[in-house]
């Protein structure tokens, strides 16, 4: 549990305390920079030091800490005796397998290749969150409960996939779309799930404002009554075009503590802001968040609709800055305190999950409890 509670509470200290008052206050007094629009602000490394401790944790735990993370080293073993051309004849997460072949060059430890690993994984994540420096700890705890975290201490080659997704976003909202092709095209490579990456572009160009939420909430609202027969349709299809039987993994999961979760943080995301302030990448990333929800009335009846939705909720740890910083005026004094009451909550929601999951062990794709490599 310690290298966790570290991973929670140490960047704090790297909160810059500053000499200011808060609106409409005579006095000035000392405040801490979460949150707080401030010229010293920008030069907090909260995110930078989080992921600095993040990528101690992941290159340092066991084989152990992670559902998957054994399949994954003897990959690492058979794929440092195959001969190149065997590697890149695979059918699908070719890049994956080329990666290991190439560490495998250099070095037989699997644990210098998941330290690689984390690295390609965390740096497009912390260099985006770190953009910008409102609500540095919100994003913080924000990521911590979101299922991308639990996944990149298990899942490597989906976990590669979704960061390299953070950069072809980074070229959608550049407008370069060859860009974003070549990247989404190395995400794909790494993890056939990374197709959803392909969406981008067009949902972040087209902007769902409230004008259109008559239309948009009926039609989730049919997704979710109807999600069961629909998947298996749409299962039907990745079939065909993956070659696995998708559709024989149907099954009832327990999706709908997200699903609750993210439609309040969409309710949240339409009724505070004020859209004529908002800015393009605000509304895009708002479009995000709906394909989120969407996705999520999928996730209860079969996992793959938990990994593609790992592409999308990856941002709303951006965007809900964003929401408050852009406030309507009649809602500046709720919209803040709504900020530490959601820092607040997440916080206590992920330290309820990680003690749970040190004293059962089991659940939360074996992330609980932490074991460094030499035990």
């Amino acid at each position: 549990m310690i290298p966790y509670l570290v991973l929670t509470f140490v960047p704090l200290l790297f909160i810059y305390v500053t000499l200011g008052s808060h609106a409409n206050e005579q006095v000035n007094k000392k405040v801490l920079s979460v949150g707080i629009d401030r010229k010293n602000q920008n030069k907090s490394i909260l995110i930078l030091v989080f992921f600095a401790i993040f990528f101690v944790v992941l290159a340092l735990r066991g084989i152990s800490v992670g559902y998957d993370v054994l399949n994954y080293s003897n990959h690492f073993r058979s794929t440092s005796f195959m001969e190149l051309n065997r590697v890149l004849a695979r059918d699908s997460d070719w890049l994956y397998y080329l990666l290991n072949w190439i560490v495998s060059r250099f070095t037989h430890d699997f644990r210098i290749f998941l330290a690689i690993c984390a690295a390609i994984t965390l740096l497009p994540i912390a260099f985006l969150y770190n953009e910008e420096h409102e609500w540095d700890y919100l994003k913080v705890v924000t990521f911590l409960i979101m299922p991308n975290f639990m996944m990149i201490f298990s899942g490597l080659r989906q976990a590669i996939a979704f960061a390299i997704g953070v950069i072809a976003y980074k070229y959608v909202r550049e407008k370069k779309p060859i860009h974003f092709l070549i990247f989404a095209l190395i995400a794909f490579g790494f993890h056939h799930s990374a197709f959803i990456i392909f969406s981008f572009y067009p949902l972040y160009y087209f902007a769902f404002k409230k004008k259109h939420l008559w239309f948009v909430v009926p039609s989730i609202a049919i997704v979710f009554l109807y999600s069961r027969p629909i998947f298996v349709w749409l299962t039907r299809i990745a079939t065909a075009l993956f070659g696995d039987d998708y559709s024989s993994d149907i099954s009832q999961t327990d999706g709908y503590t997200m699903l609750i979760l993210f439609v309040l943080l969409a309710i949240f995301a339409y009724v505070i802001p004020d859209e004529k302030k908002m800015d393009k990448e605000t509304l895009g990333l708002r479009n995000f968040l709906l394909m989120a929800v969407l996705l999520q009335c999928f996730a209860p009846v079969h996992a793959l609709a938990m990994r593609l939705n790992y592409y999308f909720i990856l941002f709303i740890p951006i965007l809900l800055p964003k929401i408050i910083k852009y406030r309507k005026d009649t809602f500046k004094e709720i919209g803040y305190l709504a900020g530490w009451v959601l820092t607040l909550f997440f916080l206590g929601y992920y330290l309820l999950k990680m003690y749970q999951g040190c004293q059962s062990g089991d659940g939360s794709l074996g992330i609980y409890p932490y074991v460094p490599y030499w035990k």
